[in-house]
């Protein structure tokens, strides 16, 4: 991690010093009151962040953990009285924030954190106890690169970094970017009428399309593209634009391997990579709560440990299927359309994908080829444990009543989510939310039926497995049939009955318009016709980049102060780890016996179900401070208990001693996520 970083960055003479620190502290709640109902750029951000740090030095640090490829810093507030027992060694909350390009409601939030935190400290008992006792960590825009695409002169409401990537595998970098065709500042969606489109009108809400559906007897009339011009000529409109890698799809759980957006592996970027150094290096973080696209706040793990679905745009998911094929491995048809790709280029690197997705339901044999018996491979949990539904429930109840949210408004699936790392690796409770939602939730949405993002354990047409375990299947029957049938799934992408075999879950665009409707929300660009370079008449319309996002900027301050509750809730929940009670009995003849009960006075316990699973989290020491010679019978000198729940449970030690009379001896509690305790006791 970087050293730390005073607010001004260069030396000055002392005078000078001073004087920038009163200024900044005099010109901070000035500046905040006028702003207050605003997304901020990241230069007002840091200017916000760094006046608050400066008026206030003994409660706030301000570090940078890393650099992004814009040469932007990637900062980190530590909110903590200094005073006491030492930062480090206290549990810790660390909030991270718009990991997404085009979520920036996130940052505002952790900015109503700080300055809440810090203006209250003098006068509210609660964030006095917390900045006492314990710590948070604020990182409030993890992604500056991409989320400064929401003041640019052109909207493009991109999720990532600017990392460059060739993500049409064409030998080029960033070369097919969108362009602004009707000169509003927002980059939308194309409408393309076409005897073999795909889609037509929503005959019940014209503002949006469907996919047609034969059966029914639509017919489509319409293509849809993002809008923009094919640059590069090879077929295909804004597959290859500035950027690359989703940050919340680069970490190191369920990482989407080879998937648009993940990076070329994950922690692959500076951004992920610092926050992740920064994270290893302060193992009292014992809880971790993300302001990004995913949830599992206001729908919670269910009690299989499923998270809910995904909640996504039917008009985004269209654009996007027309770039679908520049993505895969393969030669690009240099003069056949928009959207067409060559068929039949047979590539092993493929192939290769379509084995590790079937390899799972593969038989394994049970036997090595020396004959021992094989050990039965564990692989990663993916669901939360059962055991720590409990907490997961009882937290979300929380969040749903301090903040009125009870549906999320736009949410992804995780894949590679710093959440989830937090969780199923760090081994801490870990949350995300987006930070704003619905006060009224609608009727229950459907799950994903299957096939690419959907819910764990849904299955669709195939009874739960993925187009590629049927491929793997298919082949290993065997036979000149089953190699044929194999190569026609290969090359039309899944098996037999054509379409959408695992389709998913309807779009929620009527939902975002009726919200935008009763919200007042300037969010969709009516369809307007414009002249298209290559495609001739098209019309240009569709959600507005950030609308659907990030709520209007006039209700930041009411979701900043709901949030704040929040997280002065979730610092009331840490392990806490005391000595309830020590005592000594002289047996006589230089002997005693020493008792102790260790006691967990939080919530949460010392390691969660899953932390003692993966190992993640170090057991609770509970030590008597005297040689290992000395303890005649009893429990060790040293013990370990790998979670002690919380809410008064306590674990039980007692030590048969040789000693005299007078002497001290110390008892040692030291909890990795729940604080440390000593205890003396006088032998007499």
């Amino acid at each position: 991690m970087r050293e730390h970083l005073t607010p001004w960055r260069r030396p000055r003479a002392a005078g000078a010093v001073i004087l920038s620190l009163v200024l900044l502290a005099l010109a901070a709640p000035a500046a905040r009151a006028q702003d207050a109902a605003k997304y901020h750029t990241y230069a007002e951000l840091t200017s916000l962040l760094q006046a608050a740090v400066a008026a206030n030095p003994t409660l706030a640090r301000l570090d940078s953990i890393g650099r992004t490829v814009g040469g932007r810093d990637i900062w980190v507030v530590e909110l903590a009285n200094s005073k006491g027992v030492p930062v480090k060694e206290r549990p810790a909350l660390l909030i991270a924030a718009s990991f997404e390009g085009d979520h920036l409601v996130g940052s505002e939030i952790a900015l109503a954190v700080v300055e809440y935190f810090l203006k209250n400290y003098a006068g509210n008992a609660d964030v006095k106890a917390r900045l006492d006792n314990s710590v948070i960590y604020v990182v409030p825009r993890v992604n500056p690169d991409g989320t400064e695409g929401m003041f640019g002169p052109v909207k493009a409401g991109r999720r990532t970094n600017l990392n460059p990537r060739d993500e049409d595998n064409d030998g080029r970098l960033d070369e097919d970017g969108p362009e602004d065709l009707n000169k509003d500042g927002l980059i939308t969606l194309m409408r393309v009428k076409a005897a073999d489109g795909e889609y037509m009108i929503d005959p019940e809400e014209p503002r949006l399309m469907k996919r047609a559906d034969p059966k029914k007897g639509e017919r489509g009339e319409y293509k849809l593209y993002w809008e923009g011009v094919d640059n590069d000529k090879d077929g295909f409109i804004n597959e290859d634009p500035v950027g690359g890698t989703d940050l919340n799809r680069n970490f190191m759980h369920e990482y989407p391997y080879y998937k648009p957006d993940s990076g070329l592996h994950m922690m692959s970027e500076r951004e992920s990579r610092a926050l992740m150094e920064w994270v290893i290096a302060h193992r009292n973080v014992a809880a971790i709560l993300t302001l990004g696209e995913s949830d599992n706040l206001v729908v919670p793990p269910t009690t299989a440990g499923r998270l809910g679905p995904a909640r996504d745009l039917d008009l985004v998911r269209f654009a996007d299927a027309a770039n679908t094929a520049a993505r895969t491995v393969g030669v690009i048809e240099t003069g056949g359309g928009f959207g067409r790709f060559r068929r039949g280029e047979f590539s092993f690197e493929m192939m290769g994908e379509f084995m590790r997705a079937g390899r799972s339901q593969a038989a394994a044999p049970t036997t090595t080829e020396s004959g021992r018996p094989r050990m039965p491979e564990r692989r990663p949990a993916t669901t939360v444990n059962t055991a720590d539904y409990d907490y997961f429930k009882a937290v979300s109840d929380k969040y749903i009543e301090l903040t009125g949210i009870r549906q999320p408004l736009f949410v992804r699936e995780p894949q590679g989510a710093f959440f989830q790392y937090g969780y199923f690796q760090f081994g801490v409770p870990s949350f995300s939310t987006p930070g704003f939602g619905l006060a009224q939730a609608e009727s229950p949405f459907p799950r994903r039926t299957g096939g690419p993002g959907a819910a764990p354990g849904q299955g669709g047409q195939t009874g739960g497995q993925t187009g590629g375990q049927q491929m793997i299947q298919t082949m290993q029957a065997g036979g000149q049939s089953g190699r044929a049938e194999f190569m026609r799934m290969f090359q039309t992408g899944g098996p037999a009955g054509g379409g959408e075999t695992a389709a998913a879950a309807p779009g929620i665009d009527r939902q975002v318009l009726r919200w935008m409707d009763s919200e007042k929300v300037d969010g969709f660009v009516k369809w307007t016709p414009v002249a298209h370079p290559d495609l001739g008449d098209v019309e240009v319309g569709g959600f507005k980049p950030y609308a659907v996002t990030n709520p209007p900027a006039a209700k930041l301050a009411e979701l900043g102060a709901a949030h704040v509750k929040f997280v002065l809730h979730l610092t009331s929940l840490f392990a806490k780890v005391q000595i309830a009670k020590a005592e000594v009995q002289n047996l006589g003849g230089g002997l005693f016996r020493v008792e102790a009960e260790i006691e967990n006075a939080g919530f949460w316990p010392t390691a969660l179900a899953h932390a003692v699973t993966s190992r993640s989290v170090k057991p609770t020491l509970v030590q008597i401070g005297i040689k290992p010679e000395d303890v005649v019978a009893g429990n060790n000198k040293t013990n370990f208990v790998q979670t002690l729940p919380g809410s008064g449970n306590r674990a039980k030690y007692e030590w048969l001693i040789k000693g005299k009379t007078g002497d001290v001896i110390e008892i040692h509690a030291v909890s990795q996520k729940g604080g440390a305790a000593t205890a003396r006791v006088t032998l007499k």
